[in-house]
């Protein structure tokens, strides 16, 4: 297909304008201009024939098969041409609703007789999304008229929950040489579960020392403790109708599945116990306890069927039948979310009663749009309005969160992007404490 470009749309807009002046000035040479502009046309067509031939052209660009939500991907690609190469070419590509590409087009310029790029993809929603097709032009030597062809793609991928990042992030987190950030042979000396004696010396506390282990064998003895293993950890997730709302472009159900997965990756790793729950209008996911690192590959596919619903949440009766289900003492980190302190009302009263057994992560999304609206300085009046609200919102919320506090809840409440990074932190520190 052969298409003007702006060349050839500005030169005959200029024969048009000129043309005006010429039936003023001499109107006996109207006829003049016309035929220069069907003679650009001709042209234009005949620099298009001549141009090298869409048949020529090949795209090979590989992709994958899955890819992970929020997470932004560079594959590469390269256009050749069988025959004649042009000065340069443009790209533009077609994907689904599920993915983003920020370059809205690209053009390349030939290296040794290759155009090599590089396509920018962002998945914004788990399921099934596509690179559909790739739309090129290029031009001949003049410049006056394009040469396009679409080539149909369909390139079908699934989109997962980040597990590539799950997996750089905890690899982060296990290379830190820490007690519990995790190196099996450092996890002595602290914790609260018996190991074994070992001779005193004088960098231990002697608070440990084993009196009468020492008198028994005549020198000092201290009592040496490891971590604590087997906890139970339970990620409940809400799934309802505002947990589909996009957070920095990222639905926050995504968002919560990345930090549960990371963090049951980090617990299954250390020794504890793992187990999710999912609710909405009413619990329909229950899943069994795993342990093990073999265990990650279940949880994974636990939490990839999770998707949000069109539904109100009901707290009451997800938390209650809940606690029904853990009968041990249990580390419960909740991801959900509310509009204000009087929609949060029966989710405080739930998370009361079920605090009093277990131990409750309330992982709160920050809105950091609410705050931008709440710290900008207003320029017009709906400005004003509009800061009054978010500051009002944000007030209740902190409400709620004082109030959680109060029951003995710990609230997390960290930025969007170190959400899942500050969870495990946060577990880890729990188990420094023996808390869990």
């Amino acid at each position: 297909m052969i298409h003007p470009t702006p060349r050839l749309i500005r030169i005959l807009i200029a024969c048009v304008l000129l043309g005006a002046g010429v039936v003023f000035i001499a109107p006996a040479v109207w006829w003049v201009m016309p035929l220069i502009m069907l003679g650009l046309m001709a042209l234009a067509v005949f620099e298009g024939v001549f141009a090298p031939l869409p048949s020529h052209l090949t795209l090979d660009i590989p992709l994958p098969r899955r890819i992970g939500v929020g997470r932004d991907y560079g594959f590469a690609y390269a256009v050749r041409f069988k025959a004649r190469t042009p000065k340069k070419i443009e790209i533009r590509w077609g994907v689904s609703s599920r993915l983003q590409t920020p370059q809205a087009g690209l053009t390349l310029s030939p290296d040794a007789g290759l155009f090599k790029g590089q396509l920018a993809l962002r998945a914004t929603a788990r399921g099934k999304a596509a690179v559909e097709t790739a739309h090129l032009r290029w031009s001949g030597v003049l410049g006056l008229g394009y040469v396009q062809k679409i080539v149909p793609l369909k390139a079908e991928m699934v989109v997962t929950p980040d597990i590539e990042g799950v997996q750089q992030d905890a690899a982060a987190l296990f290379s830190r040489d820490s007690v519990y950030g995790v190196r099996v042979q450092n996890q002595l000396h602290n914790g609260s579960e018996y190991h074994a004696l070992r001779e005193y010396d004088s960098s231990q506390d002697h608070r440990r020392i084993d009196w009468r282990s020492s008198a028994r064998h005549l020198k000092l003895l201290s009592r040496e403790f490891q971590t604590e293993r087997n906890h139970h950890i339970v990620l409940a997730f809400d799934t309802g109708r505002l947990m589909g709302e996009p957070l920095l472009r990222v639905k926050k159900l995504d968002r919560a599945l990345y930090a549960g997965l990371l963090l049951g990756y980090c617990a299954l790793k250390i020794g504890d116990n793992v187990r999710s729950f999912a609710f909405a209008a009413r619990p329909y996911h229950n899943a069994p306890l795993l342990a093990g690192t073999q265990a990650y590959e279940t949880l994974k596919a636990q939490l990839s069927g999770l998707d949000d619903r069109p539904e109100e949440t009901n707290h009451t009766l997800a938390l209650a039948d809940l606690g029904s289900k853990i009968a041990r003492r249990s580390l419960i980190v909740l991801f959900t979310d509310f509009i204000d302190e009087i929609s949060a009302d029966l989710m405080l009263e739930a998370l009361q009663r079920l605090s009093k057994k277990h131990l409750i992560v309330f992982v709160a999304f920050r809105d950091e749009v609410l705050e931008g609206l709440a710290a900008s300085e207003p320029q017009a009046a709906d400005d004003v309005t509009r800061a009054i609200f978010a500051r009002r919102l944000l007030q209740q919320r902190e409400t709620v969160h004082a109030t959680l506090r109060r029951y003995g809840i710990e609230v997390l409440e960290p930025t969007t992007e170190a959400m899942a990074v500050q969870l495990v932190l946060k577990y880890l520190e729990m188990k420094r404490e023996d808390r869990l």
